[in-house]
């Protein structure tokens, strides 16, 4: 979700996926890179937090990631009293598969075995991303 963001204030092109989803194409896979839409992409997810009146969120991140722990660092610089805990841990998805509470993820095989989901870099991309590339896969029919 972070990575579609960052994508978005980037200028980076964002898929609209046939589930609906904002996908960015970004090859992040096994590391993490700060880049300079890290912490605004990080604020905007704490705003929306805000705005959609979430108690609580919790950010699981791949403790076998490169520079998991920096991100993790980084998000919690950057929380200005928003609602979130972020834990580094083997394996989110697990957590993502078995928990009762939203998840908010763009990751397929995450939506495809978890119990409930939002579509949280969707809603961040267009409140706050006015302008962003958007290629559109979904086969929902929108409005010019």
């Amino acid at each position: 979700m972070l990575t579609s963001i960052e994508a978005a204030l980037a200028g980076g092109i964002i898929l609209e996926a046939r589930d609906g989803c904002f996908r960015d194409i970004a090859s992040v896979h096994g590391t993490w890179r700060r880049g300079q839409e890290t912490v605004p992409a990080a604020e905007i997810v704490g705003q929306l937090l805000i705005k959609l009146g979430i108690a609580r969120a919790t950010w699981y991140l791949d403790s076998p990631v490169s520079k998991s722990g920096r991100l993790k660092t980084l998000l919690r610089e950057t929380a200005a009293g928003w609602p979130w805990e972020i834990e580094l841990v083997p394996n989110p998805d697990t957590i993502l598969y078995e928990t009762d509470r939203f998840v908010a993820t763009a990751d397929s095989g995450i939506l495809d075995g978890c119990h409930r989901w939002v579509n949280l870099a969707r809603t961040a991309v267009e409140q706050f991303v006015p302008d962003a590339t958007i290629v559109r896969f979904s086969a929902a029919k929108r409005d010019p």
